[in-house]
């Protein structure tokens, strides 16, 4: 799902997350890669560079760094990897599957 985990800090709904999962359930999600070297909270701007001031913030993290974060938040039998795109000029997906605890 491209959405709540890209746009909200993984600090608050890891939790919220954990909490409303089912035992065992499955949390999975995807996104685009970080950009390399562009890592953490990052600042956009929603409607590009026109129009309305919107301002949005994403969090990237390395598929690593999301592992780290899920295990933090007691999350178990985690995967988390990019799969490349079948072009490799194109961006890839980076996917994250873990589960929930008993």
């Amino acid at each position: 799902m491209w959405g709540a985990l890209w746009f909200t800090s993984p600090e608050r709904l890891l939790p919220l997350l954990r909490q409303s999962l089912a035992p065992q359930g499955v949390p999975a999600f995807s996104h685009a890669p970080a950009v390399p070297g562009s890592y953490g909270i990052q600042g956009m701007y929603g409607a590009g560079f026109s129009g309305r001031q919107l301002w949005i913030h994403r969090w990237a993290c390395t598929p690593e760094d999301w592992a780290g974060l899920l295990e933090q938040h007691g999350f178990m039998n985690i995967d988390a990897r990019v799969l490349e795109a079948p072009d490799p000029e194109n961006v890839g997906t980076l996917i994250v599957r873990a589960r929930a605890p008993h």
